[in-house]
């Protein structure tokens, strides 16, 4: 069997684990990371344990999670007592802050340091024994809550010994918050706040389909004789993309030049494949490179040190707007903010953008997401098709008409 017959073969296998796994699914809405960073371990995770393990159901004292929580991860004899605990987040004690605090008036204290990539400060699971200790609390326990379930570093302990803390994965939760969302069987907003964040934690501790999908992904390519040709497939992969990305931007590029509008005022083009592959698989590129290139021209007015443009950034898609370095050049800067200001245009501005625009058509805000889902993907593909350019051709003449009417109204006709 030849090269190309072992590859397609692969890909055939891959096809099947495809359809199996993930063939019709899409990652749904999901609040907490439209909101906040998945690893936003203060504003989202502990908030949002906080608020579960405080809840009680209308006309009830019971806190039916927090007791829960607490027959399950209270490590000592006699068992924590849930009943008229107190439950606090960011608790402060002297100089320490403690994620979420449940204490009672037993003299038990349990403290949950929540760690997902945030370094350990010195000391720092020590000194919660000590201001708990102080306080007057007689058994105490930290629960140390970490994506994997690794321990505390010795720099974190100190000399605490192994029975006053315990490392916790994300995942040893996940039954926990499950058994949360029955019992909101009532409460259909709670009930579907804990399933988008059940999906969170199930996506960061690869619990998800799409991680099954990928780890079998893995076994598949990872046979002795298949990864090679698995390796230039992912590299096969990246130059594809790379020559759509390309084909859409040269597309823009033609508009711009047929257009007449800018003359010879064009800056050197920033979108050879190079630069490209830079920003779409920044492991092949220089770190500098990564996240944008574009198409700038200059003005010929009084904004000499601003640029007249359309950038592809990772997370904007297609920006269209005037470019100046507001840290080199503040004063145009600021003279350009407060002109858009005053023709009421919208926009919005970046210390590298006094005003830009991101000029909307399907699929273009993420085309260079290294972490592309499918539907993302089928966007790309269908700007970049070769058989039919009619989508491309609009987003070109869109940007284009777009960066006509920016300017005339900063470059006033002769």
């Amino acid at each position: 069997m030849d090269g190309m017959e072992d590859a397609a073969r692969l890909l055939k296998e891959a096809e099947v684990l495809y359809e199996r796994h993930w063939a019709g699914r899409r990652d749904p809405f999901n609040v907490f990371t439209a909101l906040r960073s998945p690893s936003d371990e203060v504003n989202l995770h502990s908030r949002f344990l906080h608020a579960l393990l405080d809840h009680r159901k209308p006309g009830e004292e019971r806190r039916a999670n927090l007791a829960d929580f607490t027959k399950e991860f209270w490590p000592h004899t006699p068992g924590f007592a849930p009943d008229g605990a107190k439950v606090e987040r960011e608790s402060h004690h002297t100089d320490i802050y403690i994620d979420i605090l449940i204490t009672n008036g037993n003299g038990q204290a349990l403290a949950i340091e929540n760690k997902i990539y945030a370094d350990d400060q010195y000391y720092q699971i020590k000194k919660y024994h000590d201001e708990l200790k102080a306080k007057g609390y007689k058994n105490m326990h930290v629960i140390y809550l970490t994506i994997d379930g690794h321990d505390p570093p010795e720099k974190s302990r100190g000399p605490l010994g192994k029975e006053k803390y315990t490392p916790i994965a994300y995942a040893k939760i996940l039954d926990w918050l499950e058994r949360c969302q029955k019992r909101a069987y009532d409460e259909s907003e709670l009930r579907e706040s804990i399933a988008q964040y059940l999906r969170l934690i199930k996506k960061m501790t690869g619990n998800d389909q799409r991680s099954k999908y990928m780890n079998e992904l893995q076994k598949l390519f990872l046979r002795s004789n298949d990864f090679v040709i698995a390796r230039d497939l992912g590299r096969a992969a990246v130059g594809a993309r790379v020559d759509a990305i390309h084909l859409i931007w040269k597309e823009i590029e033609h508009e711009l030049e047929n257009s007449n509008l800018f003359g010879d005022q064009k800056e050197p083009s920033g979108i050879c494949k190079n630069r490209i592959e830079a920003a779409v698989a920044p492991e092949y590129g220089e770190s500098w490179k990564r996240g944008w290139f574009g198409i700038y021209y200059s003005f010929d007015s009084e904004y000499k040190d601003a640029k007249l443009g359309v950038e592809a950034d990772q997370d904007r898609g297609f920006m269209v707007g005037v470019r100046c370095n507001k840290k080199e050049y503040e004063n145009e800067y600021e003279e350009i903010v407060k002109k858009f200001k005053s023709m009421n245009m919208g926009g919005e501005s970046t210390p590298w953008w006094p005003w830009f625009r991101v000029v909307q058509s399907d699929g273009t805000g993420l085309i260079l997401d290294r972490d592309d889902e499918m539907g993302d993907l089928a966007a790309l593909l269908k700007l970049s098709d070769t058989t039919d350019p009619s989508d491309r051709r609009k987003l070109a003449v869109d940007i284009c008409q777009e960066l006509k009417k920016i300017r005339g109204r900063l470059v006033p006709p002769s």
